[in-house]
């Protein structure tokens, strides 16, 4: 961690500024990167007093799939909006496929890409367009065959250049051109095209640049991992660099779910990972990654002088059938918020919600404007970051519309998770720095 823990602890109570807001903005752009088969799209907008809210694609897009997808209409609190399934890439192409979003008011916006008769599942939070920029990290994990790494991008404005510069064991062709690791690919998109790629390898610490702020996401098709269960769709879109923490608090995933930890450095530097008391120093270079496992008892911190992206990814369970994989760009202590309003999806046979607060703050805390009954309570640990005390909780929820807050105006993280047999989700409130 850099500097000392009454550092931290100043960073993270400083209560003022609550006119930043994190993931919620009021212009948005939305992407579906190719999955395994055609599948279900959708979109689900949540406001805090009602929006007029309006749906846009290029005039460029094909007019079947546009007439689908443009509309304008007032949403007093959530709408779920469903997507045509022409509008997911296709790899290696320009296309006109992004969709942009506007409001009247602050959104919260979810994407979810489900593949319903083969228990597959994506989802992620997305990122208010004054909030993206031009450099990214992406996250992927290592395909198992026939299934693929990929990232996308979509740009916001005409005449934007974007290079790529590969981190890859493996090369592979572009338009007839062989890269390999280290080298740069680079191309022009217009306003509202997209471009995605496609690997058989892993490409976790590929870095995209752009000349203007671009929105950028990356995951798998689909994927098995650790040789469990079935595959599923992953996908987030991914922080900005220059919004990225130091300092994490992961929190397990229930069901006797396992979680793979993937922390990825920016820059060299010198971690420490602690999983329920074990405390381990990692030493990283530029690009690098380290990965480690810990299972739904445990809790994971990770602490660094300098910015990295910590990822989380759900198995399936290790006693029953529920669960696979899922993806979830961890929040850093320093992208906490002080309140949430989301829709947990419908479908599943639980749903979770995990907290992390300042352990003197837990019996503030407050779903729907209620106290957490221990009924709900399925984790219940503390953890220290320097001299500061933390309280991680996993909770279940019920489906639909869900309010996070803390009466003190306290800021904390949320992570969203839930399961069924052979699928699972999991997205977070929030992972750009406020």
């Amino acid at each position: 961690m850099g500097g000392s823990s009454a550092t931290l602890a100043g960073l993270y109570l400083h209560k003022s500024d609550r006119n930043t807001h994190g993931r919620r903005g009021r212009s948005f752009i939305v992407l579906f990167m190719k999955n395994i088969s055609p599948t279900e799209k959708s979109i689900c907008v949540t406001s805090e007093n009602g929006v007029q809210l309006n749906l846009c694609t290029s005039s460029r897009l094909d007019t079947a799939i546009k007439s689908q997808i443009d509309q304008s209409e007032n949403i007093p609190s959530n709408k779920k909006i469903t997507i045509p399934s022409a509008i997911e890439l296709t790899s290696f192409k320009k296309e006109v496929k992004s969709i942009l979003i506007e409001a009247s008011d602050d959104d919260f916006v979810i994407s979810r890409d489900r593949f319903s008769t083969h228990d597959s599942v994506g989802s992620t939070t997305h990122i208010p367009v004054h909030k993206l920029s031009t450099s990214y990290l992406v996250i992927t994990t290592l395909p198992v065959s026939p299934w693929k790494s990929q990232l996308a991008v979509a740009a916001i404005e005409d005449s934007t250049n974007i290079s790529v510069t590969f981190k890859m064991n493996k090369p592979f062709h572009i338009d007839g051109i062989t890269y390999y690791n280290n080298d740069i690919f680079n191309f022009s998109i217009d306003r509202f095209e997209t471009y995605e790629i496609a690997h058989i390898a892993d490409l976790t610490g590929t870095v995209i640049h752009s000349s203007v702020p671009i929105a950028a996401f990356s995951g798998n098709d689909c994927n098995k991992l650790e040789n469990m269960g079935a595959c599923d769709h992953l996908i987030e879109q991914l922080p900005p660099i220059v919004s990225l923490d130091k300092t994490y608090i992961v929190p397990p995933n229930s069901n006797d779910r396992d979680t793979l930890i993937r922390i990825t450095a920016i820059e060299n530097t010198n971690l420490t990972v602690n999983i329920s008391g074990r405390s381990q120093t990692v030493t990283l270079k530029s690009l690098e990654s380290h990965n480690t496992k810990m299972s739904s008892t445990q809790t994971c911190t990770v602490d660094s002088p300098n910015a990295i992206i910590v990822t989380s990814f759900g198995l399936i369970s290790k006693t029953s059938k529920l669960g696979d994989p899922s993806m979830t760009i961890v929040p850093g202590i320093r992208q906490y918020l002080d309140y949430y309003k989301i829709v947990v999806p419908t479908g599943y046979i639980y749903n979770y919600v995990s907290v992390m607060i300042l352990e003197d703050s837990k019996h503030a805390f407050r779903i729907n404007g209620t106290t957490i009954s221990s009924y709900n309570i399925v984790f219940d640990e503390n953890v220290t970051v320097g001299n500061t005390t933390f309280n991680v909780r996993s909770i279940k929820v019920t489906k639909g519309e869900l309010t996070a807050s803390a009466v003190n105006g306290e800021r904390f993280g949320l992570m969203f998770a839930g399961v069924r047999d052979y699928e699972s989700y999991g997205f977070s409130g929030n992972s750009v720095l406020l």
